[in-house]
């Protein structure tokens, strides 16, 4: 029985001091900006559109279709 509770003890430290080398290490989050597409017309119904045209016209790395009231506008993201 000494060497069954010897061995679980032997396993619980390794798994802790696994656990404690293996820590996730922190990645600051990309902060980014919104703004309206200034090459967008029209009420957005395509967020792949909306994407492409922010990216490829606007220089942005992001666009989406955001509902903004009345109607869905595109809007280009950029780092802030």
């Amino acid at each position: 029985m000494a060497k069954f509770s010897t061995i679980i003890t032997f396993i619980f430290a390794a798994l802790v001091l696994f656990a404690v080398f293996e820590a996730p290490t922190m990645v600051e989050a990309q902060k980014w900006c919104e703004k309206p597409s200034g090459t967008w017309s029209g009420i957005c119904g395509s967020n792949d559109a909306c994407k492409n045209q922010c990216i490829t016209l606007e220089g942005a790395l992001h666009g989406s279709c955001n509902y903004v009231f009345p109607a869905h506008m595109c809007y280009c993201y950029y780092p802030c």
